[in-house]
């Protein structure tokens, strides 16, 4: 987990290292075996034809940031392994295409089939999902074992694509790997590449949380979810995005546009929260935005939903929003003022185009706020996503639409009467 392999377009399986980091051909190289590839987002070997039924021996995802927004990638993976979940879309990139008919859509289809089944022996069957990450070319991150838990259709959208088209969009679990030292074996791919060894013997070098998924299904899921207990503190340099970077260019758009109209930032703060929430799978209602005078610590007003029908509950989110500097920290006494607002049981938000310094974050976790951060790389994030997913074609195209938007959202309402919609 976390380990950073080098995978270069010419494969040599014979060098253990190369650029002084592991060779991924070397490490997933198998004797008699095609090596397994990364050269697609979604990559698997021939299906064995083992006695006890066919079986894909495991899938591999790959996601490159550097290609947001591009023709190969016009949407946005989420990989977030220390949060035990995963957001990846399928390979359908062709409008007025039945998005399940592509290769890799048809792939995960049908391992979603065995990875959400009641029956055991479809569960042995299941690939396990090996994640990838990279941000330079040449260069891959094991990011975690995972299963699919959700599929559903979803609408998006690329200029250089043809404009709208229909793809899936894929739930996925990133297991527990804390009794194996935070590996998997490669023995227990090649096992399962074996067509002589029946399903129930080629996972016997599974990670322990396979397994127990294996033997337990679905409704142990939460349980072996991989949970790292660590403060999540970011550096400044993970809060802004290298200079240079596509992400770096879209949060200093955000600033551009609003450093002359700083209070008119709430709308695309408000829309950026509710991007964020909405993105861990918890129902979000956008509500208004307050009056720009004397708001002291409170800019715009949401609603978090939980559960369903006599189970459902309603929380109020209560939202600041400060366009910054984006080099220089946000200041801990606005954070204070917004949990200064909240009643018992509701949540703040705080967006901002800035970062967080060390001793804002170490506070908001050492004293437990109820408070959704959002800095300015975040932000880049949001704002990218929303811009590829309603189709627009450039950054300020958004910002101007959501500007244009501000006046009817402002309302002098009370907090609370958002649980009321």
């Amino acid at each position: 987990m976390g380990h950073l392999y080098r995978y270069p377009r010419a494969s040599n399986p014979q060098l253990e290292l190369m650029d002084g980091l592991p060779n991924f051909h070397y490490v997933v190289s198998m004797d008699g075996l095609p090596s397994l590839q990364l050269e697609r987002g979604i990559n698997a070997p021939a299906p064995t034809l083992a006695a006890d039924g066919v079986r894909v021996a495991a899938i591999l995802l790959s996601s490159n940031e550097n290609k947001l927004g591009s023709v190969e990638n016009p949407w946005h993976d989420t990989i977030a392994p220390d949060e035990g979940f995963a957001r990846y879309f399928g390979d359908n990139k062709t409008p007025d295409v039945d998005p399940g008919t592509s290769l890799g859509n048809r792939t995960l289809l049908r391992q979603f089939e065995l990875h959400t089944s009641p029956e055991l022996a479809k569960r042995r069957l299941a690939a396990p999902i090996l994640l990838f990450r990279s941000s330079k070319k040449g260069y891959k991150e094991f990011a975690g074992l995972a299963l699919i838990t959700g599929a559903r259709r979803v609408t998006q959208y690329a200029e250089k694509n043809g404009g709208f088209f229909t793809n899936y969009l894929f739930d996925l679990a990133v297991l527990s790997l804390t009794e194996e030292d935070e590996s998997v074996a490669m023995m227990w791919i090649r096992d399962r590449r074996d067509k002589s060894i029946a399903s129930i013997h080629a996972n016997a070098m599974a990670p322990k949380s396979w397994l127990d998924w294996v033997k337990y299904g679905s409704s142990e899921i939460e349980r072996l979810r991989r949970r790292v207990a660590r403060y999540h503190i970011l550096s400044k340099k993970a809060q802004v995005a290298p200079v240079d970077s596509d992400k770096r260019k879209v949060l200093e758009k955000i600033y551009s546009f609003y450093d002359a109209r700083k209070h008119r930032f709430e709308a695309l703060a408000s829309l950026a929260c509710e991007s964020m929430v909405k993105e861990t799978g918890t129902a979000y209602h956008r509500g208004w935005l307050t009056r720009g005078t004397g708001d002291g610590g409170l800019d715009f007003v949401g609603r978090i939903d939980i559960g369903d029908g006599l189970s459902r509950t309603k929380l109020v989110v209560l939202g600041q929003a400060k366009c910054e500097r984006i080099d220089s920290a946000t200041g801990g006494v606005h954070i204070a003022r917004t949990v200064a607002r909240l009643r018992r049981g509701w949540v703040g938000a705080y967006v901002t185009t800035s970062f967080f310094s060390e001793a804002v974050q170490r506070e908001v976790y050492e004293d437990q706020y109820p408070v959704l951060l959002l800095n300015g790389a975040g932000l880049a994030d949001q704002v990218t996503k929303l811009q590829l997913a309603s189709g627009y074609s450039t950054v300020d195209t958004l910002l101007e639409h959501v500007d244009s938007t501000y006046e009817e959202q402002v309302s002098a309402r009370k907090p609370e009467e958002v649980l009321w919609a």
